[in-house]
């Protein structure tokens, strides 16, 4: 299968560049950090859990820039991205076998750092929590809610460079960080980077017990508003590019 043959040279590009090790060490230490801070912290079960995944979303995007522009820089640096662009006869199977190899390296990502603030949290730390299975779908929900922002970082990647990707992705944490509070009230379901952080905060909400239809929380809007954005920026990216012949200067 065309797929799967383009998704095992994707993963064997990454082994002389710090993708692995990103995925790796990344998660370790944000998982490692609010353990830490929770152990003296005064904060209520409901306040610490809050705080590790609006953590996560804040960071998420910082992330994504650097990895997309990693895998991009590869490509540029490898060949002018002619091997990606002649890799076969269909060039957007070649595009959505890196796009799926950066999704599938965030998930895993994802899990390892909610696997190990799960643990420490709950036998380290002893806090009454919702079990392990409330965590691992709170981190689906958060890996879901961001694949739009991975579409977009390897477009701007690929056609801008590394610089673009990074810089974007510090100034859409900061955007998270700005929706969370009451000025993203009302407005979160349409912006993609209002939708990881509220998402997760409302299955908190749900777990807790709380009613999520007694109150407005703009959850149908955001979850029509996240799907149709994400599937709107997967068909305008892959007809991106089936026209694309590479960058015409380096950054």
């Amino acid at each position: 299968m065309v797929m799967l043959r383009l998704l095992r040279a994707e993963l064997l590009k990454t082994k002389r560049t710090p993708f692995l090790l990103t995925h790796l060490i990344v998660p370790i230490i944000i998982s490692g950090v609010f353990l830490a801070y929770f152990t003296y912290s005064p904060w209520d079960f409901n306040g610490k859990v809050s705080a590790y995944f609006e953590g996560l979303s804040c960071g998420f995007p910082i992330i994504i820039g650097l990895v997309c522009a990693m895998v991009a820089e590869q490509e540029a640096t490898a060949g002018h991205f002619q091997e990606m662009l002649k890799a076969t006869k269909t060039k957007i199977v070649a595009f959505l076998s890196k796009l799926l190899l950066l999704l599938l390296f965030s998930f895993g990502a994802i899990l390892l750092s909610v696997g190990i603030f799960s643990v420490g949290f709950i036998e380290l730390l002893h806090e009454d929590t919702l079990g392990f299975q409330f965590y691992v779908i709170a981190g689906c929900i958060l890996f879901v809610s961001y694949v739009f922002l991975y579409i977009l970082h390897l477009f701007v990647s690929l056609h801008f460079g590394k610089g673009a990707s990074i810089g974007l992705g510090i100034v859409e944490s900061l955007l998270v960080a700005l929706l969370l509070t009451g000025l993203g009230d009302g407005i979160w379901s349409f912006i993609p980077y209002g939708w990881g952080g509220h998402f997760v905060s409302l299955w908190i909400l749900k777990a807790s017990g709380i009613e999520l239809s007694m109150v407005d929380t703009g959850l149908q809007a955001g979850i029509l508003a996240a799907i149709s954005g994400t599937l709107l920026a997967l068909t305008l990216s892959c007809l991106w590019f089936w026209k694309w012949e590479g960058r015409k200067s380096e950054n």
